[in-house]
């Protein structure tokens, strides 16, 4: 008759498989080189930490470079748009300036004066100006109202 051990179904576990007695005692053993050596151990644990610090500032600083060279990049083609329009505004103003100067015929009336010329006019009495003010706005509004365009659908 065949006799069977008790079984235990494992699965989905890791088994851990043990190394040979030579290999794990060897020179090569993290746990024995601390206990040899553990200022050393200790320097290399240190300098693994400063070199892993130094590669994650490299990665963020240029990670920030470029995303400040993409920044500066964009600004500098704003601020060419910005001179571009700037400099067509100069241009149509100074088109505009000569032709109303060419065709104006009040330039030619019009004479220099002086301060002894002008005429000073006292201050309008606040009521009236209250109702002309109010006046002013509901002709305004009338006016806004009756030029508006009706728009049609939804």
């Amino acid at each position: 008759m065949f006799a069977h051990k008790p079984y235990k179904n494992n699965l989905g576990q890791f088994q851990k498989k043990k190394l040979p007695i030579g290999f794990s005692n060897s020179f090569f053993s993290s746990k024995q080189l601390k206990r040899k050596f553990p200022v050393q151990a200790a320097l290399h644990t240190i300098l693994d930490g400063a070199l892993i610090g130094v590669l994650l500032t490299v990665a963020v600083m240029s990670s920030v470079a470029l995303h400040t060279q993409y920044l500066w990049s964009e600004a500098f083609t704003k601020l060419e748009k910005t001179r571009d329009l700037n400099r067509r505004m100069l241009e149509s103003t100074s088109i505009l300036e000569s032709y109303l100067l060419k065709n104006q015929k009040m330039s030619r009336t019009l004479v220099p004066t002086k301060a002894k010329d002008l005429v000073y006019v006292d201050e309008p009495i606040q009521q009236n100006t209250k109702f002309l003010l109010k006046e002013r706005f509901k002709k305004r509004f009338l006016e806004k109202i009756s030029s508006s365009p009706a728009r049609f659908g939804y």
